[in-house]
């Protein structure tokens, strides 16, 4: 038995060196190894209360999210996301510095995946602030259109003013609070939202709310719809122009408008009408009237443009003199009793 068992040991170890080789051969060929590339994931905060107190808070400098790059087997890489990887900055390793280092830790696979890159940012850095706060109105804003034929109208939002505090950087940078309300396709009289509040800086940006704390979390938002009517437009002058003055023509645009109201009250309404004091005037009028200062309370104006625009034309009289000679004057109608005499001037 022994015999048969060394008997041509060399090629036995050959035959095992090939069938393993050959194994590596295939398994490289139908699961090979494969990068793949995660970009801007967020990393998680761990043990933050001991840099979040009562009086203090902190913002990030750098290292809020990370890219990099893992190397596993096709099988495996094919299926992994983002998610599937632990990536955490420990306050509690925080340095004098305030900087700590990101980890980037696989949930599952340990053995099979290997971080091959940490791309640029590999710690978190922070600066630790004051605690701030502040109070600030709370804007509505629509996203979308209502249905054809209605209008946005009264906007109400409960509370219409919270408190919003964190870092005093990042309170400082706040110029508005907005709930952003969809009214795609509304036509309901009366709409009700309950919105999550977000903070604006003085462009326009998003600031990000993850270290800031609003005193209200869900704003209660009720928004009135009003149907659009159209009327026409009637500009008028009032007054006399000054002696020796006269006005010749009227014109303006747009002959038309449209308004939107509740109801019980756009249906008394059926001509905007505007007047123009041309008291002592001795010249053409031209101007811009802005028709909101026309409209009774709660009458809105439809569209972006506000104003119509007026031409009045002022002309000086003239004199001339005109002589007629009393052949020329023919009498019409004249009574028998009548008697009529022509005093002309020399």
């Amino acid at each position: 038995m022994k015999e048969k068992l060394t008997r041509n040991i060399s090629l036995k170890i050959l035959a095992v060196i090939l069938a393993v080789l050959m194994w590596l051969i295939i398994t490289n060929v139908n699961d090979p190894v494969q990068t793949k590339i995660f970009n801007d994931v967020p990393v998680t905060i761990k043990n933050e209360e001991l840099i979040k107190t009562e009086n203090q808070s902190y913002d990030i400098l750098e290292g809020e999210t990370v890219d990099f790059k893992v190397a596993a087997r096709r099988s495996i890489i094919q299926n992994l996301t983002a998610s599937d990887f632990i990536v955490e900055a420990d306050f509690a390793h925080l340095s004098s510095v305030n900087s700590v280092n990101i980890t980037i830790t696989p949930k599952r696979y340990k053995d099979d995946i290997e971080i091959v890159d940490r791309g640029d940012v590999q710690h978190m850095i922070i600066s630790i602030e004051k605690l701030s706060s502040k109070q600030i109105k709370v804007n509505i804003v629509e996203k979308g259109e209502v249905a054809e034929g209605y209008y946005i109208g009264n906007k109400k939002a409960s509370p219409v003013i919270i408190e919003v505090s964190g870092p005093e950087s990042k309170v400082e940078k706040i110029k508005q609070v907005i709930v952003e309300a969809n009214v795609e396709g509304a036509s309901s009289k009366t709409i009700y939202r309950l919105l999550e509040p977000y903070a604006l800086d003085e462009e326009g940006n998003v600031i990000d709310s993850s270290r800031l704390t609003f005193s209200q979390n869900r704003i209660e938002v009720e928004i009135q719809l009003y149907q659009i009517k159209e009327i026409p437009l009637k500009i008028t002058a009032t007054g006399r122009p000054a002696d020796g003055y006269v006005m010749t023509g009227i014109e303006y645009q747009p002959k038309t408008i449209e308004i939107a109201a509740e109801d019980s009250k756009l249906k008394t309404i059926n001509v905007l009408e505007v007047t123009r004091d041309i008291t002592g005037a001795t010249e053409d009028i031209e101007e811009f009237i802005e028709l909101r200062d026309w409209l009774d309370g709660g009458v809105l104006l439809v569209g972006e443009d506000t104003t119509a625009s007026l031409n009045i034309r002022i002309e000086k009289l003239e004199t001339k003199e005109v002589s007629i000679w009393p052949n020329d004057i023919e009498l019409k109608n004249k009574s028998d009793s009548l008697k009529v005499e022509y005093i002309t001037a020399l």
